[in-house]
Formats: C-alpha cells, sequence, structure tokens
C-alpha cells in the first residue's frame, strides 16, 4: 500500500509550521522542572499537539493505492441461430463444448458462455449447455457483428482475454464483424461446426419483384435458384393464393450452380396478394425448408396520363401506339402532326392534364412552337415526365425549348443517316429494367437507324443502351428534382420486329415503355406518409416490427401513427413510438400463423390525414435456410486479424494450451485509489486554540495552578 499526505501549504510554509512546532515545544518545557526522559517525551508530545493544530488550517488529506490482481476473461460465444438445424449440428456443436470447452485455459482465469444468434441472447452455465434449445425462439438470422458490440458493452469492466466462436460460420446480418471485433481488442479463435462440402440442394436464393403494380400490368418476377450436385430439370411452380398458377421446368446440372427464372404476373383488380415461388422438393436434399419464398404485391388502381406527340405517321409510331394500348394503366392519347399547326386527331387537348410526355420524331421543321411552349410550361408546373423518341428529320432549335427538361444538348446536328445496333449496358442495382433477361433481348435485334447528331448527355443522367455504332448513347435517363425524362437517340423500332431469333419485339417494346415511365414518374411523391413491415414474412416467435416516415405532409404537431392489424380471431391496435419529427417505429409479437391485414393511419390535430393498407404474414421464416453449407470465410478472416486460431482440428488438451498462452499475456494489476480527509472548519478550530491559549494566559497572570 502506497500512502501520500496532500495538503494546501506550499513546502515552505510546511517547514515553518514544523519548525514553529517544535520551538513553542521546545522552550516551554526548557525551564521546567522536568528532566532527562520525561522532558524529552513532554517535548514531543506538545510538539506534536501543536503541528497537528497547526496542520489543520491546511486542510489535508492521506491518500492510498492498493495494487489488485484482475483474473483474465475467456468468452465462448455459442451459436443459437435455425441453421443448426440442419443436419442435426445443433447436436455437434453441444457434443463439441462437452468434450472440448468444459473448462479450458488454466490458472485463475474465468470462462463465460453466451448464447447468440441476431445478437447476444443469453449468458449460460457451462452445465447448461447439453439443454440448449433451438426451437420456439427468435433465432432467424445471425448478426456477429452485433454480438460483438453487444458483449463489448456488457464486459465493460473485465478483463477480456479472449473470445472464442463457435459456430457453422453462416451470417447473414450485419455484414462483415471484423470492425466490431477489433474494438475487443482480444483475439478471437473459433470453432467450426458443420460440415464444408456442399450437400445436394435445390435453393430458391432470392426473389426480384416490385412490392406495389398497378392492374392491368405484367408485373416480372425473377427467381434466383441454387442447385447443387443435379444433373436433371427441375419443376418451379407460382402460386397465387395458395393455388398453383404457373409452372416452369428448368434444367439444371452439376457444372452450373446458379439460375435465374423469370415469371409474369398480373392483376384485374386493387389487392394486396399474396404468392408463392416453390421448387418441388427432390427426396435427396440436405433440406427441402429453403425450396419456397412467399411474398405478396400490392397492386393499384392508378391510371398514366400519357400524350403522344409525333411529327407525322410512321411505321415507328405504328409499333409504338400499338404497345401503349396495351399497357392498361395507361391512358393514352395521341397528336399526329398533319401540317403547321394541324393534326389528323383535331382537338389538341390541354397539357396540364397529363403525366407524361412522349415526343415520337418531334418537333420537326413545321412544327407549332406555341405547343411546344406549352408542353415545356406543363412540364415546369406540374413535375411532369418526358420521353424523347429521335427521328430523322428533328428540328433540333425547336427542341432546344424543352432543354431544360431532357437528358441531353445536341452540340452539332446533322440529318446523315447510317445503321446501328443496340446493346444494353450491365447496371449494379438496376432500378429500372429489373427483367434484365426481358430487356437484353435488344442485343440480339437488328440494326435500326441513327443520324450523325452529337449530343452531350448531362451529368446526372445515366446511359442504359449504346449504340454499336461508336459505343455512344442510345438510351438515357436523368432523374432528379429538375428533370424527370429520358431520350432514345435512334430510331427504326419497327425493325425490332423483323428479329428472325427471338419472337418478343413486342413485349419488349412495351416493357421498354411501361418501366421507363413509371420510373421518371414518381407517384409516391404525392403520399402523405409511408408505412410498411421491416419483411414480409415472421416466424411467430419473432416482432413484427412497423416503420413509418411522413412524406409530403406540413406537420402542425402532436402527428402520431396508429396501425390496426387484424387477421383470424386477432384483432390489436399498435400506436407507432415517434423517433424524430418524421419517422415512427413499433413493433409487435403475434404469437399465431396467418395472413394479417392492417391499416395505418396518419392521425393529426385528432382527425385523420391519410390511411394505408397492406399485408403480411406470419408463418415460418427460412431464412437461415438460404445457405446449408458450413463455411469459415468470416471467421477465418477474424482469427488471422486478432491473433486467434481455428480450434476445429484441435484436441481438449491443445485448446486449453492455446488459450494458457493468450491468458498468460492477459493479467492486469489495477490501482484501487481511497484517502482520508483530516479536514475540520480553520475557523472553528482557530476560536478553539484562542480561547484556550487566553485560558492559559489569564491562569498565569492570576498565579493559578
Amino acid at each position: 500500500m502506497d500512502l501520500t499526505l496532500k495538503t494546501n501549504f506550499g513546502i515552505i510554509l510546511t517547514a515553518a509550521i514544523f519548525i514553529a512546532a517544535f520551538l513553542l515545544a521546545y522552550f516551554y518545557y526548557k525551564k521546567t522542572k522536568a528532566e532527562g526522559l520525561n522532558r524529552k517525551i513532554f517535548t514531543a508530545i506538545r510538539f506534536l499537539s501543536v503541528l497537528f493544530i497547526l496542520l489543520l488550517f491546511s486542510s489535508p488529506v492521506i491518500s492510498f493505492f492498493k495494487k489488485t490482481f484482475q483474473d483474465p476473461v475467456n468468452v465462448f460465444l455459442i451459436d443459437n441461430s435455425e441453421s443448426l438445424l440442419i443436419e442435426n449440428r445443433s447436436e455437434t456443436l453441444k457434443n463439441t463444448i462437452e468434450n472440448n470447452f468444459k473448462d479450458p485455459g488454466s490458472g485463475n482465469s474465468e470462462n463465460l458462455y453466451y448464447l447468440f444468434s441476431g445478437n447476444l441472447i443469453k449468458e449460460i452455465q457451462i452445465n447448461e449447455t447439453g439443454n440448449i434449445s433451438y426451437y420456439g425462439i427468435d433465432n432467424f438470422e445471425t448478426d456477429l457483428t452485433g454480438t460483438f458490440y453487444s458483449l463489448n458493452d456488457r464486459l465493460v469492466n473485465k478483463n477480456l482475454s479472449s473470445v472464442t466462436v463457435i459456430s457453422d460460420g453462416i451470417l447473414n446480418e450485419g455484414g462483415n464483424p471484423l470492425t466490431a471485433a477489433l474494438t475487443l481488442n482480444v483475439p478471437v479463435n473459433y470453432y467450426l461446426t458443420g460440415d464444408t462440402v456442399q450437400k445436394k440442394d435445390l435453393v430458391l436464393k432470392n426473389l426480384f419483384f416490385n412490392k406495389t403494380a398497378f392492374i392491368e400490368s405484367n408485373v416480372p418476377v425473377i427467381a434466383e435458384i441454387n442447385a447443387y450436385g443435379y444433373d436433371r430439370s427441375i419443376n418451379v411452380n407460382l402460386y397465387e393464393n395458395d393455388n398453383i398458377i404457373q409452372t416452369k421446368e428448368l434444367p439444371v446440372n452439376s457444372n452450373q450452380n446458379l439460375y435465374s427464372l423469370t415469371f409474369n404476373i398480373s392483376s384485374n383488380a386493387e389487392a394486396v396478394i399474396k404468392y408463392k415461388i416453390e421448387i418441388e422438393g427432390l427426396d435427396d436434399e440436405v433440406t427441402k425448408k429453403n425450396n419456397y419464398n412467399d411474398f405478396f404485391i400490392k397492386y393499384l388502381n392508378n391510371k398514366f396520363k400519357v400524350l403522344v406527340v409525333a411529327g407525322g405517321p410512321s411505321p415507328d409510331l405504328s409499333f409504338i401506339s400499338e404497345e401503349l394500348k396495351r399497357i392498361k394503366n395507361f391512358e393514352t392519347t395521341f397528336l399526329t402532326q398533319k401540317s403547321a399547326g394541324t393534326y389528323y386527331e383535331e382537338n389538341v387537348p390541354d397539357p396540364d392534364e397529363f403525366d407524361t410526355f412522349i415526343l415520337s420524331g418531334y418537333p420537326t421543321a413545321v412544327s407549332d412552337i406555341n405547343l411546344l411552349s406549352k408542353i415545356n410550361y406543363s412540364i415546369g408546373k406540374n413535375n411532369s415526365s418526358l420521353l424523347f423518341l429521335s427521328g430523322r428529320n428533328i428540328d433540333y432549335s425547336k427542341l432546344s425549348v424543352l432543354y431544360d427538361h431532357l437528358p441531353f444538348k445536341v452540340t452539332v446536328p446533322s440529318d446523315n443517316e447510317s445503321l446501328t445496333g443496340i446493346r444494353t449496358v450491365d447496371i449494379r442495382d438496376n432500378q429500372v429494367f429489373k427483367n434484365s433477361g426481358l430487356i437484353n433481348s435488344i442485343n440480339s435485334y437488328p440494326d435500326i437507324f441513327r443520324t450523325s447528331t452529337e449530343y452531350s448527355i448531362n451529368p446526372s443522367a445515366e446511359t442504359y443502351m449504346v449504340m454499336t455504332a461508336g459505343s455512344t448513347p442510345a438510351l438515357v435517363l436523368q432523374n432528379s428534382d429538375k428533370s424527370r425524362s429520358a431520350a432514345f437517340l435512334a430510331y427504326g423500332l419497327y425493325k425490332w420486329r423483323l428479329n428472325g431469333r427471338v419472337n418478343n419485339a413486342e413485349e419488349v417494346l412495351s416493357y421498354l415503355l411501361s418501366d421507363i415511365i413509371i420510373s421518371l414518374t414518381d407517384r409516391q411523391e404525392n403520399k402523405m406518409f409511408s408505412v410498411e413491415t421491416s419483411k414480409q414474412v415472421y416466424s411467430k416467435f419473432e416482432n413484427v416490427k412497423f416503420q413509418s416516415r411522413l412524406l409530403n405532409f406540413d406537420i402542425l404537431g402532436g402527428e402520431y401513427i396508429k396501425v390496426l392489424i387484424k387477421g383470424e380471431n386477432f384483432s390489436k391496435e399498435l400506436s407507432l413510438i415517434k423517433k424524430d419529427n418524421n419517422y415512427f417505429e413499433g413493433d409487435i409479437n403475434i404469437p399465431q400463423d396467418g395472413i394479417y391485414e392492417y391499416t395505418a393511419e396518419l392521425i393529426s390535430q385528432g382527425n385523420t390525414a391519410a390511411s394505408i393498407t397492406n399485408k403480411f404474414l406470419i408463418g415460418e421464416n427460412n431464412y437461415e435456410y438460404k445457405i446449408t453449407r458450413a463455411d469459415d470465410s468470416f471467421l477465418n478472416e477474424l482469427s488471422n486479424n486478432t491473433g486467434g486460431s481455428n480450434l476445429s482440428e484441435k484436441s481438449e488438451s491443445e485448446i486449453s494450451d492455446v488459450l494458457k498462452k493468450i491468458n498468460e499475456n492477459s493479467g492486469t494489476e489495477i490501482k484501487t485509489a481511497g484517502s482520508f480527509e483530516l479536514n475540520f472548519n480553520p475557523y472553528y478550530l482557530g476560536i478553539v486554540i484562542f480561547l484556550l491559549c487566553l485560558e492559559w494566559f489569564l491562569r498565569k497572570r492570576n498565579s493559578l495552578p
């Protein structure tokens, strides 16, 4: 123990106090009758008495430091996620802990055992590992990143020595956990449970679809399928409300693992419809729980009002008009130029009535500049979208009226004509053309026409197709606050019908036009608020999470979101918690399987300002079965970057030696501080001393004993 005396006086004043106390004691007993040892004792007592009295004026504090040793702590994270049920890995894991991790390490180390899945679940004792349950809990994802952060918070006052992860290595949430592991500042070891060899299996890996669609429109759903170890054809079924509506045959072989299959669906009525895509299972699969996915699509009755202005009759206009008329959620009006200021349709509509404008080979030299000015004004006023389809006789000087709303400008106009092919551009995370298989058909279509006109593409525009002649842009889109526009800078689309290899030009053009217009005409911008569940399918053992955000709504104060949830024999209302001015969230547990409909209402000033209805499913969450092969890639990266070890092939004694070596370098010496304050009120003490001295003086003056 270390002792330290601290005072408010400097060293000179402290020395003066010692000297004064000594002199007072010495001279007091110098003339007394006391002799020899008595005089020395009385002098010392008087010295200490006076010294302590004088020192009390300095508010002294005696501090001490006590040294203690904190034992190292080894943490064992035990995977409690549902993927451990594949091939009975959970029992293998329990046996591994019993045989290799019952009392690893040596010396004074402390061993702590935690279950984890989406996060830390709970701490258990070593004698409880044989009873770990993988049923009836929320263990439908594996997030080691969040687990590491939670562990760091929980053991902030512990001398953490090492972390050992016992898992099949299937991490599907939280991303790469390396950054979180480095915050622990200790070696991370791992023991891999499960076979790293891929067994025979069919997996519906991903589904790509729009959660909302328009009635009577063609909605593609793309299924991404993994097939491991099979050389045969498999059947993939599409269900609508539990009834099979389509079946497709997919040939697979053992040399290829990833396949894509597209279904096209539609609805003639407004509704939220439940679908399921399922691969017909085979007897020798490692599991059939990953063969299917349920999902919902909400169909909206929301007509787009489209005005097509053409420079004159043409084969392109005929082809385009046929396909636009087939898109049933488009209400299309045509205006075909006949001569200067006159049109075959006679009546010129008010441009303010339309959501989007398509210019097909327009304007030409005889086009009415007043109509262009009206269109330009309406686009700016209503934030309408614009699609420009090129032609040979375009008058670019008149087109310049619309330059503020187009994704390009013309630098060198020309009417010199040549042939060119069209090729699609591979864009990662393509949010416009999700059916890449269909749109890529264009790559094999016959050449069409282009002029030698040179264009300057706006920096904020994105190119989706290019011409084979010079790799110049063919299809560009710009979707910004100031411009929602697209331009196809070639013409002669009618020639696509001449394709001899794949006769799907009508379907491709219809898809091309509808997706461009829908992507540019954002109907969500007029919604007051949005609300949705974090996913569409939940297990009854996890909470349904709602997320809501105010969009185009003037906040008056006191707004809140309430959600009424209904299902068979179930009805409950939930008020979402306000997290900031625009964002609300909340969750609820529904312990009964079934389809549930919810209606969310935005309440402002005591009234319902807007409402949204949708559905979700309480059923089987099969997210943990999408990967069936044990994988140590993430765990190996953790151990390599933190100084940890792969313990998978080590015996109990070898594992104990690894932890012992780590623990030897992890002892921590801690100093515990304490203090005694010898602090009295100096004014009170001064008065006491003054009175004692006064008494002594008066007694002497009056010869009192």
